[in-house]
């Protein structure tokens, strides 16, 4: 049984009259007989597409108010009605109330949506982008694209293009997903949001193996929903000259919505080998698989694994693909395949009409 609250039930929305309009909880009637004005209509108008812009806003502090008083604790379900709101949504309003900008600091003349849009980002960088998009006019479409095209040249200081030879190869590559659009609410949702995403045909053209010793390993993190494409992540690891061995599999605590009844929670982490390349140190063996709590930042992996890669491959050199962030020991090579010397692109793989999965 519901347990009881001093919550009053709220009642159903009746219907209320504005400016001679009948509004309801599904629709606007206009009585039979009645004839508002223009001005009236006007005014109505103006009235809903007022609250309809601003309510995602409204939404989110409520939310965000909602969970900073502690003597609401036990009521906060009851607060919010499952009916109108699903616990998925206050989950992401939740997110936008931690990460969008507090309402004194939103840019004006810029929607809900937009600021959803860049609320992973830090604040500086959410006003920067939310300006430039109300001063370039930008449709929430443009914006996405021009956050994509700035992360594909987006470099990590220091970092030149890739050369020399390396035993041991970490890779997170940016996969494209076949949903590779956009979630309206800026949280954790489409990769293609956070990130500009390659094909299959695109990474196996990068010249890894030509950078790679005769015995080495590669760590390559495949999500769920890549694992069985066919071209997929199999394809990549022998374009770049390795072999699948075995692998770990993480599981993130906090997971995603999937499909076919499953909420997924993990990911791959296949090690492939050139050669010979066993631990420098064998021991002592780590489970396949190990427990780690994502953090709130998308598609970052646990500092743990790379931790674990150094601890048994002692010797490098190290390199990682598609790296965010400088890492001591590391040469990190970035997501901008543009880097790569046009010279070193191999030609476009062929795919037999028969082997295409329908």
């Amino acid at each position: 049984m519901a347990k009881k609250t001093e919550i009053a039930k709220r009642a159903k929305l009746e219907t209320f009259e504005l400016n001679g309009f009948q509004m309801t909880s599904t629709g606007v009637i206009v009585p039979a007989g009645v004839r508002p004005s223009l001005p009236q209509f006007q005014g109505t108008f103006d009235y809903v597409t007022r609250v309809h812009k601003c309510s995602g806003f409204w939404i989110v502090d409520l939310i965000a108010y909602a969970y900073t008083r502690a003597d609401w604790e036990d009521k906060i379900d009851h607060l919010i009605d499952a009916d109108v709101l699903s616990e998925r949504s206050v989950k992401q309003y939740k997110y936008l109330g931690k990460n969008m900008l507090p309402a004194d600091e939103r840019i004006e003349g810029v929607g809900f949506s937009k600021h959803a849009i860049v609320a992973s980002m830090e604040p500086a960088d959410q006003k920067t982008w939310l300006e430039r998009s109300r001063d370039q006019g930008w449709s929430e479409q443009d914006l996405k694209k021009e956050i994509q095209a700035a992360e594909r040249v987006k470099v990590i200081d220091g970092q030149a293009k890739l050369q020399g030879m390396y035993r041991i190869i970490y890779a997170d590559p940016p996969w494209k997903y076949s949903d590779s659009g956009a979630t309206k609410d800026g949280s954790l949702g489409k990769a293609a949001r956070h990130y500009p995403s390659m094909t299959i045909e695109e990474l196996c053209r990068l010249p890894v193996q030509a950078h790679t010793m005769p015995n080495a390993i590669l760590f390559m993190w495949v999500t769920a929903p890549m694992l069985y494409e066919n071209p997929g992540p199999r394809e990549v690891i022998e374009a770049w000259g390795f072999t699948p061995k075995t692998g770990r599999v993480w599981d993130k605590v906090l997971g995603m919505h999937g499909h076919y009844g499953t909420h997924i929670v993990h990911e791959h982490l296949i090690i492939a080998t050139r050669g010979s390349c066993l631990p420098d140190v064998a021991t002592p063996e780590e489970k396949s698989v190990f427990i780690e709590r994502r953090s709130q930042k998308h598609s970052e992996k646990p500092a743990s694994a790379r931790k674990w890669i150094e601890a048994h491959w002692t010797r490098g050199p190290y390199l990682e693909l598609f790296g965010r962030e400088r890492v001591e020991g590391w040469d990190v090579f970035g997501n901008d395949a543009k880097l790569w010397t046009r010279e070193e692109f191999k030609p476009p793989i062929e795919v037999p009409d028969d082997d295409v999965p329908f």
